[in-house]
């Protein structure tokens, strides 16, 4: 079963990796709904869970232009309500 985390972000991992018209080089996080060290353990996750052989690099913390608004409350820690 795909460890869902933000169906988005797993929607798009996956489209990048299957892709047959694409050669995914790197993967960067940053810092959205959850932190960015929430959003780098949910894409290693995944790049683990598809055997996905993709450098990934933590990005930004915050954004560069406004304030951070965090919507884990909203999400949960892992996103969706937390499952």
């Amino acid at each position: 079963m795909i460890p869902i985390r933000g169906i988005d972000d797993a929607a798009a991992i996956a489209a990048a990796l299957f892709a047959p018209e694409l050669d995914l080089q790197l993967m960067t996080t940053v810092a959205g709904n959850v932190s960015v060290e929430k959003t780098t353990r949910n894409a290693l996750q995944l790049l683990h869970f598809w055997n996905a052989d993709v450098p990934l690099a933590q990005g930004a913390s915050m954004p560069l232009v406004r304030p951070l608004r965090d919507a884990a409350s909203v999400h949960g820690e892992i996103r969706h309500g937390g499952v």
